[in-house]
């Protein structure tokens, strides 16, 4: 809203699972844009089978576009959720989720490239863990724990407790952001951290950034 409220120009991509946040939860569980001709969205149709089947999904595509659209300068700000790690995670199924995570690694790659020759700033974070453990573990030891009968780990198919890093990448310099002294942000200090490094003051009733202005 405050980004709209500026007028500049929006750009919301994910595929079919993850369309939603990127645009009503983002926007506060609001459907409708504050600006149409100031946003755009775009959802990628999701493949119709298991995870496990696919689990590279829809992130070529994504990336294609985001790419593509860093390119032509037409957005100041843009915003993508990749669900392979999340939506693969669930199954349990080990080997379908290291290619799920190794295609949104390859993808990442290009859309850092792109935002590097743009000359931009990237934000890479996560609103919760799910591909970083993937089997059920002894709650007082910690230890694996395994099927009897199988004498396999058993599989984790929920979202895990980790703390979720954020990534600031800016190549060119171009906020000369530092750290900010705030502790335990999470992810609803994203929207004062874009603000921020756009060169923006966040409202006072926003999360803090995790980063200040040098």
């Amino acid at each position: 809203e405050y980004l709209s409220r500026t007028g500049l120009r929006q750009l919301a991509i994910s595929e079919t699972q993850k369309f939603g946040h990127v645009t009503y939860f983002f926007n506060g569980n609001r459907s409708g844009k504050f600006d149409a001709t100031l946003e755009d969205y775009v959802e990628v149709p999701s493949d119709r089978v298991p995870f496990e089947q696919r689990p590279w999904m829809k992130a070529a595509e994504i990336t294609d576009r985001v790419v593509g659209e860093i390119g032509s300068g037409r957005y100041r700000h843009g915003r993508l959720n990749y669900a392979n790690g999340d939506m693969v995670g669930h199954t349990g199924h080990f080997p379908a989720v290291r290619i799920a995570v190794e295609a949104v690694d390859l993808c990442l790659r290009r859309v850092v490239e792109a935002v590097r020759k743009a000359e931009g700033i990237l934000v890479v974070s996560a609103d919760h863990g799910n591909a970083d453990d993937m089997y059920e573990r002894n709650r007082k030891t910690g230890a694996v724990a395994y099927d009897p009968a199988t004498g396999e780990p058993k599989p984790k198919t929920a979202h895990s407790l980790n703390p979720v890093p954020v990534f600031v990448y800016d190549p060119a310099g171009v906020a000369k952001a530092r750290l900010a002294p705030h502790e335990n942000l999470g992810i609803a200090s994203l929207a004062a951290t874009t603000l921020t490094l756009m060169g923006y003051r966040p409202p006072e009733d926003y999360t803090p950034s995790v980063v200040d202005l040098g």
